[in-house]
């Protein structure tokens, strides 16, 4: 992607807090073509806000929805899709963009699948909670995984203060993807993701942060904030 644009799309029906993060980042905003989405909701808010295009495609049956989509897609040479989108993407979208549509999950899969990863996984007790970015596949949220994050489920703190850890590791995260997208280190081998040049040596986000602008998007920030919902 380093001779052209890098084309994005964003598929959402959620109210859009990790978007309208991002999009205070130059870098993700110009990789942005769109947002798309099956029903009125706070993403395509965030998108005209921002200065985004959208597009809403208002189909209750997500397999012609999929369909609009899948047109919309090679019409306009999209090259990844980002999903914040709440139902499974179904028929010939799903092969045709293998490897293609990135999905955030708020719980380090394969544990906690489903709409309430995070709440699931405090529910359970795990000690740690965490995120995860992967491709998506056929099966809900069990496609080959890009990035993961992890920290202690802090119980001396509030629900709010480890759910927004989880926010900031799904933005961080997010931005890192896209900028690894950009340079093209991501590729599939073996139906497991390599980062090219990718490194271990930090807990936190495995791969590691390599992208400053990822790494210090929270500089400014505690971690006592308000809760988001993505």
């Amino acid at each position: 992607m380093k001779n052209k644009d890098l084309k994005i799309v964003i598929v959402a029906s959620t109210n859009g807090s990790v978007m309208n993060k991002l999009f205070q980042n130059t870098f993700f905003k110009k990789c942005i073509y769109s947002v798309v989405s099956d029903r009125q909701c706070g993403a395509l808010e965030v998108a005209k806000n921002n200065g985004i295009a959208f597009k809403l495609f208002n189909e209750r049956d997500k397999e012609v929805f999929c369909d609009k989509l899948l047109v919309y897609l090679i019409e306009n040479q999209i090259d990844y899709v980002i999903s914040f989108f709440t139902k499974l993407f179904v028929g010939n979208i799903i092969d045709v963009y293998k490897d293609r549509i990135i999905n955030l999950h708020p719980a380090i899969l394969p544990s906690f699948k489903g709409l309430d990863g995070f709440g699931d996984s405090v529910r359970y007790g795990s000690r740690f909670i965490g995120s995860t970015i992967h491709f998506i596949d056929k099966n809900m949220d069990e496609g080959k995984i890009i990035i993961q994050t992890a920290s202690p489920l802090n119980l001396n703190k509030d629900i709010s203060y480890n759910r927004n850890i989880i926010f900031q590791h799904q933005c961080k995260s997010l931005l890192q993807v896209a900028k690894w997208l950009y340079d093209e280190r991501i590729y599939v081998k073996d139906d497991k993701v390599i980062i090219k040049d990718g490194a271990f040596d930090e807990f936190e986000f495995s791969p590691n942060l390599d992208f400053v602008e990822a790494k210090d998007l929270f500089k400014d920030n505690n971690k006592d904030v308000t809760i988001y919902n993505v």
